[in-house]
């Protein structure tokens, strides 16, 4: 490479490439169809839900946790790979450049993600609060700053070396940007927010001379690399083949008892096969209980008791729809071509589990849908179960394993 400068932008084209590669496949029309509802939705009953909203309300503190979550997480896109460890050694001291250019696509990303979150809470601080829009342009330009400082105080922490170290420091500057959010939307005087952002880059500088100097901690910075990168890719996973995703398996000791419930017969084979690769492999069981438990928050915090059943039954569709790919996981596995059962049996233990996760899904959220409303949440299994017989016998039957 002739330049560092030619260095980063090849990298930066060819993460550009790999990302339109993946996202075509992720936002497929389904999902586009699902996501058009469920926005619709949300904003319906966010409209709904501001109506009943009080002055008493806590608007304030609700957006500086939130708010703090997003300035606080985050990590600058190097685009290392592990080979750079040997080979861009030498040229550390001339990598400015190149870091300088993640760090500003990095901010850019977020610029974006703080424009739709700003938004989103700008109508809850001026119904709770009765301010103007106008305020809100003041707070962004200062969100915008702050998450500047954040993410060169995440470049810095990645130079500390003790254990619990990053640990700490996330909380710490959690706490330090709810602090200043709450002051910001509060509408306290000016003098707490500056006292406040006065301490975060007070501590922003300490960081700075701590690491003044300091070599860089190539390991590190290539390991989160790695890191985001195989967290695209498992997402991407769930919708189409990715050659360059790495097969994670887990032991889950504390599932065995599922796994012994199936009988040790020959029929078996498959349900075997395909309820230890869900609980084990890929990210399958993780994205279950993910899904569930997001849902569930949201059908707590949700007031309107019908809109809750069509939360559930997006929630099984986007589960099923993204838990679909287990059926093509053994595709390169040879022997199991050896087996001597029949294909049928195969699709039959497929379906099986596919539709047991399913219900087991709706029967948890109808669960939180009873607990506010009994009758809601009746109405909400009998709709899930009937859905999810829907879903797997027309459609995964049908098209995906056809």
């Amino acid at each position: 490479m002739s330049s560092i400068e030619g260095l980063w932008q090849q990298r930066f084209q060819q993460h550009l490439k790999d990302t339109r590669r993946y996202m075509k496949y992720i936002f497929n029309d389904h999902l586009k169809l699902v996501l058009v509802f469920a926005i619709g939705a949300a904003a319906y009953y966010y409209q709904q839900w501001l109506d009943t909203l009080t002055p008493a309300f806590p608007s304030a503190f609700l957006i500086a946790v939130i708010m703090s979550l997003v300035l606080t997480s985050g990590s600058i896109r190097t685009f290392l790979k592990r080979p750079d460890l040997v080979f861009m050694l030498a040229l550390e001291s001339k990598l400015q450049l190149y870091f300088k250019k993640s760090f500003f696509y990095t901010f850019s990303t977020y610029i974006y993600v703080l424009l739709i979150l700003t938004a989103a809470v700008a109508p809850l601080h001026v119904k709770v609060t009765d301010q103007t829009y106008s305020t809100i342009f003041t707070h962004l330009i200062l969100l915008l700053i702050l998450k500047a400082i954040n993410l060169k105080m995440t470049w810095w922490s990645v130079y500390f070396e003790e254990k619990y170290a990053r640990w700490i420091d996330y909380l710490v500057r959690f706490l330090l940007n709810g602090v200043f959010v709450y002051f910001l939307f509060v509408g306290s005087y000016a003098f707490f927010p500056a006292v406040t952002g006065a301490i975060i880059i007070g501590l922003a500088l300490y960081y700075r001379s701590l690491v003044k100097a300091k070599p860089l901690k190539w390991e590190t910075l290539i390991e989160l690399e790695e890191r985001r990168v195989a967290m695209f890719y498992r997402l991407a996973n769930l919708f189409t083949d990715v050659p360059q995703l790495k097969e994670q398996v887990k032991r889950r000791a504390y599932l065995d008892t599922i796994l012994k419930s199936i009988p040790f017969q020959q029929q078996a084979t498959h349900r075997y096969l395909y309820t230890r690769t869900f609980l084990r492999a890929g990210d399958y069981l993780g994205l279950l209980v993910r899904l569930t438990v997001i849902s569930g928050l949201i059908l707590i915090a949700t007031p309107f008791a019908y809109g809750n059943i069509v939360i559930v039954l997006l929630t099984l569709y986007i589960t099923g729809f993204q838990i679909m790919p287990l059926w093509k996981h053994h595709k390169q596995v040879l022997w199991l071509s050896l087996y001597p059962l029949q294909e049928q049996t195969r699709r039959a233990a497929f379906l099986s589990i596919i539709r047991n996760v399913l219900f087991l899904q709706a029967a948890c959220l109808s669960i939180v849908v009873a607990a506010s409303n009994l009758l809601v949440g009746l109405l909400a299994f009998v709709a899930g179960g009937l859905f999810v017989q829907f879903f797997v016998t027309a459609y995964i039957k049908k098209k995906a394993i056809a």
